[in-house]
């Protein structure tokens, strides 16, 4: 006989049961909701007596019956985990025929795709007495976002450009670095001098179990505003790292819907409107003022039509500077407040000739596994959308790709 797609779970548990610090009835609630569980109730019941017949009729020591309803195969995964934590309850298993109700959307990614699936095996890591310059070395080389420190063999925190940048007390974008001159180079870097990863690492270790629902990760990622995450063992070691990047390769390889009569999500649909934006003949000083702030350091320029005409990049200006006007925009991009434009070089000279043609282009019919493959394509943080026309509609940025990736599997 076929399993049963759908089963209910109990739990029989008493209210004086513990778990650490907990009542044992929130562990097994929170394990199930972290290993991904569909949903689960935790019940009080009035009274009962086990196999040793003895009543429980106060309410400290109230039975506490849990029940979990999922398919059979995600409850086949868990239902070991929640063992290990409640070894002495009784747990039934039974088949259940759902009247109504949805347990998990389709999307993207199955309802059985962990963590462990997708993850990167080939982690950068860092210890933290290591020199912070260290650290800004395998970040730049590496093109990583996130950087494990680790100290025997377990994960004690992490390390991002961003903490580079701010904690660490350099303030140019890491990667400018390697545009720079040896002596502009050595300026930049004089602060870190001497310091370690420990000084500025975030010892507040957010990471992801191997067994965690890519949906409830994500979900995670987003929540803590992270573009990446480490993936830990049941012991607290480095296992791997999963991000972004994964999520889009996954989406990537989805195939095109045959269901001519599915509605599938399109990028105008969750597109941001808002972009940062100039127009040709805009003055490069006023460019800059907005250009040192944009996000990725990138504005998109359009023509008087409103058509896309290109991008300009901040290496790409720094590069075309020379003598005083460099100095003052690296001078500009080091303050802590913004600079005015009256201050920064080009008030008399035109956008145009620093403009560059977009590495890529999505339009707003275009569905999400293209603008993915668009973004990894050109190794890209955000890509403008364009309409039929050719005009600037918005931008489709790797974080609201994943959110709606993640709303369609949720």
């Amino acid at each position: 006989m076929a399993e049963p797609t759908v089963q209910r779970v109990r739990i029989y548990l008493n209210g004086e049961d513990r778990a650490g610090d907990r009542p044992l009835y929130q562990a097994v609630l929170a394990e199930l909701r972290q290993s991904g569980a569909t949903g689960a109730t935790a019940l009080p019941a009035l009274s009962g007596f086990g196999p040793r017949r003895q009543v429980l009729p106060d309410a400290e020591r109230q039975p506490v019956i849990i029940e979990w309803v999922d398919h059979a195969l995600r409850i086949r995964r868990i239902l070991p985990l929640i063992s290990e934590i409640a070894r002495d309850a009784l747990i039934t298993i039974e088949p259940v025929e759902v009247a109504q109700g949805v347990l998990r959307p389709s999307g993207p990614f199955g309802a059985e795709q962990l963590v462990s699936d997708l993850m990167q095996t080939e982690v950068a890591t860092i210890a933290a007495d290591a020199p912070l310059l260290a650290a800004l070395e395998q970040i730049a080389a590496a093109q990583a976002d996130l950087l494990a420190v680790v100290e025997n063999e377990t994960v004690v925190g992490t390390i991002s450009a961003r903490e580079l940048v701010w904690r660490g007390g350099l303030r140019l974008p890491p990667s400018l670095l390697g545009m720079l001159e040896p002596a502009e180079s050595a300026a930049a870097l004089a602060v870190m001098h001497g310091r370690t990863v420990g000084e500025v690492v975030n010892r507040e270790v957010r990471g992801v179990p191997l067994t965690m629902p890519i949906p409830q990760a994500l979900t995670m990622m987003i929540e803590w505003g992270y573009a990446q995450v480490p993936v830990l063992d049941g012991h607290g070691r480095l296992a791997g790292i999963f991000g972004q990047r994964e999520v889009l390769l996954a989406a990537a390889r989805q195939p095109e819907p045959t269901d001519t009569n599915a509605i599938e999500v399109r990028v105008g649909m969750v597109m941001q409107a808002a972009t940062a934006r100039v127009a040709l003949g805009q003055p490069l000083a006023a460019a800059l003022a907005m250009l040192i702030t944009a996000p990725s350091h990138l504005l998109f320029v359009i023509d008087d039509n409103g058509r896309l005409a290109g991008i300009l990049r901040l290496g790409n200006v720094l590069m075309r500077l020379q003598g005083d006007e460099r100095a003052a925009l690296l001078a500009a991009l080091q303050r802590a407040q913004p600079t005015p434009a009256a201050a920064l070089p080009g008030a008399r000279r035109a956008i145009d000739s620093l403009v560059e043609p977009a590495p890529a282009i999505v339009t707003v019919d275009a569905g999400l596994a293209a603008a993915a493959r668009q973004l990894l394509n050109v190794n890209a943080e955000r890509l403008p959308v364009v309409d039929s026309d050719g005009r600037l509609s918005g931008i489709i940025a790797r974080g609201a790709l994943i959110r709606a990736l993640l709303q369609q599997s949720e």
